[in-house]
């Protein structure tokens, strides 16, 4: 049997790193923007509208990468 503690290690250590990127990340843009849209306008927090965007973008990613999975076994 082969043992995955070095892989789990690394793993682990990717995900502190990352993790770490993500607070400094989110401490250095917490002001508050104002969005105009046609009539609408809000204010809220720039890591709320970056991390929407950044899930629709990864929504959008995941349905064209679906529509193409399913015309390819068609």
């Amino acid at each position: 049997m082969s043992d995955n503690k070095g892989a789990v290690g690394i793993k682990t250590i990717i995900s502190i790193i990352l993790l770490g990127f993500f607070t400094v990340f989110i401490l250095q843009n917490m002001e508050v923007v104002e969005i105009k849209f046609f009539f609408w306008q809000i204010s809220l927090s720039r890591v709320i509208l970056l991390m929407g965007s950044l899930f629709i973008g990864i929504l959008a990613g995941l349905f064209i990468g679906w529509e193409v999975a399913v015309k390819k076994k068609e």
